[in-house]
């Protein structure tokens, strides 16, 4: 009835909202793509899309075709893949996560190695916060996502510990508090913040030890990265709070340890069902620290 090419198109206009953007993407021109959706609904006697005069989407019919167009185009991939394995060679793609900030695996060298032995895998790899990391890896956008997280975060049971650590306070040469050793959680209590954005691990960790307590930083940045985070608090402008490993990369500023027992974990996640690409990266992972 239909073709995986024809399935492609379908997915690839429904995720770019355009019939050109489409066309781009599975690198063919708009108007045999256009026909391949047309001859697709004709063929399922029902409008896939509604076409608007600047985008395009989904009709509630069209919403459980791509849906499953998803799943049966992974179905084809893996079937390749698995193929690919059993005739001795790791091939196919693999979408891979990490959070901002990333300590703890040298990541650039990860690839390297894993390039050098796997040369047929199509590597893509996308940094976020590891809550929307997390949400992708179960919608089955990522392969594998090396997030951080405090243990209040539920993980998947196909997860492993690379590495557990406290949290530090970062502060601007010459703050008051850096003369203290450990510094507690109550220090935060009216300092300008600089902080990550909600859904990074560490934001969460922070934000539910504060709840309920009477401690109230002046939450005045929030940031995408901790280079700015640093930054900030180089500038004199903020104080911070990272885990430890972070605060020690960090230069111009001083790092002090909280006392309260943190347990900021970072682990790679994987779906239920790996693909080979991603049986061999999990391989080349390093053993946890901590």
């Amino acid at each position: 009835m239909f073709t995986l090419r024809q399935l492609e198109f379908a997915v690839a206009v429904a995720e770019e909202g355009s019939f050109t953007a489409a066309a781009s993407r599975c690198h063919t021109v708009q108007s045999g793509l256009s026909h391949q959706i047309a001859r697709l609904e004709e063929a399922l006697g029902a409008r896939l899309f509604e076409r608007g005069p600047r985008r395009v989407r989904l009709t509630s019919a069209g919403e459980v075709f791509v849906r499953n167009a998803r799943l049966t185009l992974q179905a084809a991939a893996r079937l390749q893949e698995e193929m690919a394995l059993a005739l001795g060679s790791v091939r196919g793609r693999i979408n891979i996560g990490q959070i901002t900030s990333l300590h703890v695996v040298d990541v650039p060298a990860l690839l390297a190695t894993f390039r050098a032995a796997h040369p047929a895998v199509d590597v893509h790899l996308r940094v976020g916060m590891s809550e929307a990391l997390l949400a992708d890896l179960a919608e089955g956008l990522l392969d594998v996502a090396l997030v951080g997280v405090g243990p209040q975060v539920p993980l998947p049971p196909q997860h492993r510990l690379l590495h557990e650590e406290g949290l530090s306070m970062v502060l601007p040469p010459g703050h008051p508090l850096a003369a203290l050793e450990r510094i507690p959680l109550q220090a935060l209590d009216g300092q300008p913040y600089a902080t990550l954005v909600p859904g990074a691990g560490v934001r969460r960790l922070v934000d539910d030890a504060l709840l309920g307590r009477d401690i109230h930083p002046q939450l005045q940045y929030e940031v995408t990265h901790g280079e700015l985070q640093r930054q900030l608090v180089a500038a004199g402008l903020a104080v911070s709070v990272t885990p430890a490993s972070m605060a020690e990369n960090m230069h111009g500023v001083i790092a002090r340890p909280l006392d309260e027992p943190f347990q900021f974990r970072t682990c790679a996640v994987w779906r239920a069902d790996p693909t080979p690409a991603a049986r061999a990266l999990l391989a080349l992972l390093p053993s946890p620290k901590g």
